[in-house]
């Protein structure tokens, strides 16, 4: 019994060790100076790059999120579930870029969800007779797979304010 378990935590590791590179080739970080030019800067909004992602906030509360097009001294241009919205420039409030998946946060919840099955995978191990540290084991194999998985799928997204108005 002990064997398997090894082999099943050896298995684990494998995946493991490919599932990191790949999350991690996924992150698209912002350009440093995209996040510099906050604050009422508007040629920040007109330097995106077609088809990125991106959050509106009007000054009347609403939010659109859709794809970047284009944008002008007093317009931006994007598409919204595909119908392609304009709005003045004098209506937004702020402008969010995405800069890709939360990966932290789908890490720790992935880790804690993880951990909980390891546990009671290693509940049910220690139950039919297997030592302790089969309970550690299953513990541990869990979260370190729950929190690879959890950092490869990501919870959310994360934006970053490129324009806001004054």
């Amino acid at each position: 019994m002990i064997t398997r378990f090894f082999a099943f935590g050896y298995a684990l590791i494998l995946t493991l060790a490919l599932v990191a590179p790949v999350a991690a080739q996924t992150y698209n970080a912002p350009t440093a100076s995209r996040v510099k030019a906050t604050r009422g800067d508007w040629s920040a909004v007109q330097t995106l790059s077609p088809g990125e992602k991106i959050v509106v906030r009007l000054k009347d509360g609403d939010r659109l999120k859709g794809s970047f097009d284009s944008a002008s001294d007093t317009n931006i241009n994007f598409n919204q579930d595909g119908k392609n919205v304009t709005l003045t420039r004098d209506s937004i409030g702020r402008v969010e870029v995405s800069r890709g998946k939360a990966r932290l946060k789908g890490a720790l919840v992935g880790a804690g969800i993880g951990g909980g099955v390891g546990t009671a995978g290693g509940g049910y191990l220690v139950a039919r007779g297997a030592n302790v540290p089969a309970l550690v084991g299953g513990s541990v194999l869990g979260a370190a797979a729950g929190a690879a998985i959890g950092a490869a799928i990501g919870l959310g997204t994360n934006y970053d304010t490129i324009y806001e108005a004054r």
